[in-house]
């Protein structure tokens, strides 16, 4: 009896989904117009975003020696932690290298980057390249324009600073150089893999011989900066011992003229007064000559100390010419259009049964 109830109402109830078919149907010349309006409409917006390419560079820094903490490590790198960065006495941890390349002090530092474009349409600076050989969707000149126009205009500062011929200065930049510093921060990204410390450089440039360049001088300025940096200390160290060294070889010097122009002057004198004087300017000979010998241990000394403080790099991915545009995705763009404009001309369409359906 319960069996036949059931196969009454299944019977009673309408098919919504044979009736939305049907619908679909007697309508599908508006789909025709629809996905045709939403194809070109799609081209055309998709075609105005100029394409991209990017390049990628990986490069892994010396790592330090931990003796018998080493397999520690290994096993601690198998869950994530890196021991290398929660010992030593280094401030520059691998993780501060993404807001290195992204802050203004090193970022001023690729105006003069010199850059050429595949079509050799330009060749300059690529502080030029990316001030003046830039391509953007009309939105975006427009929203641009818009943001212009209506933000106040501001005299630009003029600070004097006490070092001179130094024109691009962090510590007043004007509209231009701010301008090519948020295009250089949005293009150049950095990414540190926690687990073996390795360096992720992605460049993204509208021409593919400018990615290729920027990408290989930016890696060849980070390592420049964490040199500069890990061997502060033993450069300073290096030219104090090295001025004192040479001081002091000059007053070895002058002592050993002293001392033997005073012999060769009274070698046929034997007064005790001479003798006395001849030993005393021998004595200050070799108190001069030790410490000239004592200046130069500590140079030598430095000189090892700095070249063991200097870090070396190795490039697990040099910096390539990309052959394709990494985007936009200009066919992905147009089907999921395409697939998007289909679902909502079926919903409107379909309305009432879906009303009736849910409701």
């Amino acid at each position: 009896m319960e069996e036949s109830n059931h196969a009454i109402q299944s019977e009673q109830q309408p098919d919504y989904i044979q009736a939305m078919f049907q619908t679909i149907w007697q309508r599908r010349k508006v789909f025709y117009w629809v996905l045709l309006a939403t194809f070109v409409a799609s081209s055309a917006l998709i075609l105005c975003v100029p394409r991209y390419y990017e390049c990628e560079v990986k490069l892994a820094p010396e790592s330090q020696d931990f003796g018998s903490s080493g397999t520690l490590q290994t096993l601690a790198s198998t869950f994530g932690f890196n021991m290398q960065s929660m010992s030593g006495s280094d401030a520059l941890r691998p993780y501060l290298y993404p807001d290195i390349i992204s802050s203004p002090n090193f970022l001023i530092n690729l105006f003069d980057i010199p850059v050429y474009t595949a079509d050799e349409s330009f060749n300059g600076t690529y502080y030029d390249y990316l001030l003046t050989h830039q391509k953007s969707a009309f939105w975006r000149r427009w929203k641009n324009t818009i943001i212009l126009w209506l933000s106040p205009k501001e005299k630009e500062v003029k600070v004097e600073k006490a070092e001179e011929g130094n024109e691009k200065s962090v510590f007043c930049l004007n509209k231009k150089q701010w301008t090519a510093i948020k295009m250089m921060d949005a293009n150049i990204s950095c990414t540190i893999d926690k687990k073996t410390d390795v360096i992720t450089l992605n460049i993204t440039a509208q021409d593919k011989i400018v990615s290729a360049i920027v990408a290989d001088s930016v890696c060849a300025a980070l390592q420049t900066f964490i040199v500069d940096y890990r061997t502060a200390k033993s450069r300073s160290d290096l030219t104090y011992y090295e001025g004192v060294m040479r001081e002091a070889y000059a007053e070895y010097q002058r002592a050993s003229e002293a001392y033997i122009r005073y012999v060769d002057s009274h070698s046929g004198i034997n007064l005790e007064k001479y003798r006395i004087e001849a030993q005393n300017l021998e004595t200050e000979m070799e108190i001069k000559q030790a410490a000239y010998t004592s200046f130069q241990k500590q140079y030598l000394a430095t000189q090892a100390r700095l070249q063991e403080n200097t870090p070396a790099f190795t490039v697990l991915q040099s910096s390539t010419i990309p052959l394709k545009p990494a985007g936009p995705k200009r066919m992905i763009f147009v089907l999921g259009m395409i697939f998007f404009a289909t679902i909502i001309t079926a919903c409107v369409i379909c309305k009432d049964i879906l009303i009736k359906m849910f409701f």
